[in-house]
């Protein structure tokens, strides 16, 4: 049986609530810019400079958790960010509602990685062996900015390479992106003592996931 890691981790939702504004953009609006995401595709074009914006209605009260339509986002509790901020090395972004600004709650921000996670004769077995009904396609070239995304699948379904972990960075995001139509996301990965912070601080809403990193 492959052995844990003993550095990276990743953390999935049991569910995802409250809804980024506006809703036309998906919330990417204020986060890149109008003219820093697709829309062909949903994936961002450059790194985020602007705060989380989610609607008021139903806004999320749980210590840690992640919005609907964004996959790659993942907020915690103004006390829990004191304590991470602290402990951990992290870069946290404010998260608002609209028109009335900052709530206090932070989205902690990863780290962009460059060099790719996975080896691609890997990826592409671990998206067949989840797609069998595309077949032998797994992803697609978005028509209007010609990025390629994957299939989506899992941190745990494709083992991912150690030397691209490489950072000072607690959180990490792939340079891949994955998804469907138009949802886009990257995969995610806490260093162990971080990701099991989060994960006992909302425990009946997130699970850790272990990682095949070589």
């Amino acid at each position: 049986m492959q052995e844990p890691s003993v550095d990276w981790v990743a953390i999935a939702p049991r569910f995802t609530p409250g809804w980024p504004w506006p809703e036309d953009s998906y919330g990417l609006g204020p986060m890149y810019g109008n003219d820093g995401w697709c829309r062909g595709c949903g994936t961002p074009l450059v790194e985020q400079s602007g705060p989380l914006s989610m609607q008021g209605s139903k806004f999320p009260t749980a210590d840690v958790w992640m919005p609907n339509w964004l996959f790659d986002v993942v907020c915690v509790s103004e006390q829990l960010a004191a304590d991470i901020s602290e402990r951990f090395s992290v870069n946290l972004g404010e998260v608002h509602k609209p028109r009335k600004g900052p709530t206090g709650v932070q989205q902690i921000l990863p780290a962009l990685t460059v060099d790719s996670w996975h080896r691609q004769e890997e990826l592409v077995l671990a998206v067949r062996a989840r797609h069998s009904e595309y077949g032998d396609q797994t992803g697609s070239s978005c028509a209007t900015c010609g990025r390629w995304k994957w299939l989506p699948v899992g941190e745990n379904e494709a083992p991912i390479v150690a030397s691209a972990l490489m950072s000072t960075s607690d959180v990490l995001a792939s340079p891949e992106v994955f998804g469907d139509g138009l949802k886009s996301y990257r995969h995610l990965l806490f260093r162990r003592p971080l990701g099991e912070t989060l994960v006992a601080a909302s425990p009946r809403n997130w699970h850790l996931v272990e990682a095949e990193v070589n």
